[in-house]
């Protein structure tokens, strides 16, 4: 079924996605912060919508959210550049705006940071003990939204994103050492994000919160310099023990939606 879809945030994730449910049928509405990218939406058959949300509110042409089925929030909270900033109250603007126009169904992209630095086999049920600030602010936001009766949202706790011009490895090799060598990683393809929210619009939006991690889970140094052999970049440098060995579980979205993951070999990244 065709529905009138809202993508706020076309950025590395949101424009691939938006392409692709433009050419599943939906009719696709999407935001960027930038006006150079305005006419590019527009090229591609993206309606595009010129909008900044901040902790004080939302500017720019707000049509964007009129008459949507549903709407993806694929903002990156962008915390580590800037620390102080509030992610958590850009949300509540988007809750606000969401309710004021009568929008029923959210997906809002999280992130398995969630977490921190909890060991051992992670469920949807495991304990949140988030470190870091972009960790504790999306455990805000989380709540925030599906805590709101307005609406239903699915909350998608993504693992480390990769694709083809995106790798932890091009930071990790630039570092002069790495730690956790024996850890596992927990990664998930731009391929399967992609197919995993489709899947999620072809059904009735609920509460729920899904893990979407790549059920691939080498050891840190083990796969981190394969990589870096086969992209032709310097290797990482790792020291230390094992303090943290976690794997997060994708099993939850596996089994309700039958989900075959489409990349399952991380090594491959085209």
């Amino acid at each position: 079924m065709s529905k009138n879809i809202g993508v706020l945030g076309c950025g590395w994730l949101g424009l691939p996605l938006a392409e692709y449910l433009l050419k599943s049928g939906h009719r696709v509405s999407g935001s960027s912060t930038s006006k150079s990218k305005i006419s590019m939406l527009n090229s591609k058959k993206i309606t595009p919508y010129l909008l900044k949300v901040s902790k004080d509110g939302i500017d720019g042409d707000l049509g964007f959210f009129d008459e949507l089925d549903l709407i993806i929030i694929a903002i990156p909270p962008r915390l580590k550049s800037n620390p102080k900033k509030r992610f958590d109250l850009m949300i509540k603007q988007c809750k606000k705006v969401c309710i004021d126009h009568n929008i029923r169904e959210v997906i809002f992209i999280s992130s398995t940071s969630v977490y921190g630095n909890l060991s051992g086999v992670l469920t949807e049920e495991s304990q949140l003990l988030p470190e870091s600030i972009s960790g504790k602010q999306l455990v805000s936001c989380e709540n925030l939204l599906v805590n709101t009766p307005e609406f239903s949202t699915t909350i998608l706790r993504m693992g480390g994103l990769i694709g083809a011009d995106r790798h932890p490895i091009f930071q990790l090799s630039k570092k002069t050492f790495v730690d956790n060598p024996n850890g596992r990683v927990n990664l998930i393809h731009l391929t399967d994000c992609i197919q995993i929210i489709n899947s999620l619009i072809n059904r009735k939006i609920v509460n729920n919160v899904y893990n979407c991690v790549t059920p691939y889970h080498p050891s840190r140094n083990k796969y981190y310099n394969q990589i870096a052999d086969q992209l032709g970049c310097k290797r990482a440098v790792f020291k230390g023990i094992n303090t943290i060995n976690r794997q997060v579980s994708s099993d939850k979205f596996i089994r309700d939606f039958a989900y075959q993951f489409k990349v399952k070999n991380l090594l491959i990244l085209s």
